[in-house]
């Protein structure tokens, strides 16, 4: 029996991708940037208005968020956890409050928690979500994220017009859902500073959780890695056993935590509010186009829910 559908926005993914896609030189008549919002918009209306359906009752809509800045949970772990990227342009950085209102404005709310980041609460949402029934698509382009499929959920890059289900994780990295943090522990990642094995790739560390399901079964059972049927096992085995202790650390930053503090879940939509929504919108010179078609979308979903 299909679940209603909850639609978990990773809005930092969807921000950054209108940042370097939209003008940079666009600006509102007070001079401030408004490129990345106005993108955002977009993606917004784009995803709601391709996956609304008129006939079902109203879905679950949240556009999650980093948190400001400040030392978060994974740098307390590892200080240089992702250390290597450089700070956010300012004219990026001003546009994220204006985004956030965008979400509220659009009934969609604006979500995070101080000290973890946007993957976390999404964890947590998925969560409490499951337990109340509700299948789970997660928008987003980070393949971290995968590791929180259940049989009825999805992973959807809009990006790349990608979407995972869960069977389909295994197909893609060789691993279940279940196994995709400690996947990433052996292989480490490069985006977030995340070391891992040294020599040890993605075909390795899913041919070594195939056989001994977890980091910990690994480890229990390290000499028999010597003897497995694949190229260079010995050398896995000795690198393994070299670098146990990043391992170990590389899982807890690789871990999505789902048990934050939130002070809310969301319900399902209620409307846009459509006085801010207008307001945000055509003060950052938003086509009246683009507008309407909130106005439109929004009398739909309305009338429908």
């Amino acid at each position: 029996m299909s679940r209603e559908r909850a639609w978990l926005i990773d809005a930092h993914a969807q921000i950054w991708r209108a940042w370097h896609v939209y003008d940079k030189g666009r600006t509102d008549r007070a001079g401030r940037p408004v490129n990345a919002l106005l993108g955002f918009a977009d993606y917004l209306l784009a995803l709601v208005e391709s996956t609304w359906l008129p006939d079902r009752p109203a879905p679950v809509i949240a556009a999650v968020f980093d948190a400001p800045c400040g030392r978060g949970h994974r740098q307390a772990i590892y200080p240089d956890y992702k250390g290597h990227r450089p700070p956010h342009p300012v004219e990026l950085t001003e546009q994220f409050p204006r985004c956030r209102e965008l979400a509220e404005a659009a009934g969609f709310g604006a979500l995070d928690q101080p000290g973890y980041e946007a993957d976390d609460v999404i964890g947590t949402l998925v969560t409490r979500l499951r337990s109340r029934e509700r299948a789970v698509t997660i928008v987003t382009g980070d393949k971290d994220l995968a590791q929180l499929l259940g049989p009825d959920d999805r992973w959807y890059n809009p990006m790349r017009g990608q979407v995972m289900a869960y069977g389909d994780v295994k197909r893609r990295f060789g691993v279940m859902p279940g196994q995709v943090a400690d996947w990433l522990a052996l292989t480490g990642d490069v985006a977030d500073n995340i070391p891992g094995v040294p020599g040890i790739g993605p075909r390795t560390a899913a041919r070594l959780l195939k056989k001994h399901e977890s980091i910990d079964g690994i480890y229990a059972n390290l000499a028999s890695v010597y003897g497995m049927k694949f190229r260079g096992a010995p050398r896995a085995q000795r690198l393994l056993a070299e670098h146990e202790a990043q391992v170990r650390l590389s899982r807890q930053l690789t871990e999505i935590v789902c048990d934050l503090p939130l002070a809310t879940t969301p319900g399902p939509w209620q409307g846009i509010d459509r006085a801010a929504l207008v307001g945000l919108l055509s003060q950052a010179g938003a086509d009246p186009a683009q507008i309407e078609r909130w106005e439109a979308w929004s009398d739909t979903a309305v009338t429908s829910a």
